[in-house]
């Protein structure tokens, strides 16, 4: 198997941490630490901040609701009666898994 040659340069910024953290990683696997990084490229996880940001909104919502309800069950106990309050819990439990899905 012939390796192609590199011709593509990244340059990037480390803070001291990030680069003594860097050269203890490469230096552990023996390896250089251009190879360590190209090394871990396929398991990365990319994160998309802003679904994230959406998903924190959506969850603070929801709880704001069940904590809605919870206070009501709490005030009318005599009224709070189960066919009142599951709707409202499986509207919050389909709200949870659309997120999720």
């Amino acid at each position: 198997m012939k390796i192609k040659p590199r011709s593509h340069i990244l340059r990037v910024r480390f803070s001291d941490q990030e680069w003594q953290s860097l050269k203890k990683l490469a230096a552990l696997a023996d390896c250089s630490m251009s190879a360590l990084v190209r090394d871990h490229l396929d398991h990365v996880q990319i994160r998309n901040r802003h679904d994230e940001r959406e998903t924190a909104i959506n969850l603070n919502r929801i709880n704001a609701n069940l904590n809605m309800i919870a206070r009501w069950v709490n005030t009318h106990k005599s009224l709070a009666d189960r066919l009142e309050v599951i709707p409202y819990l499986i509207a919050i439990q389909r709200a949870i898994k659309g997120m999720t899905s």
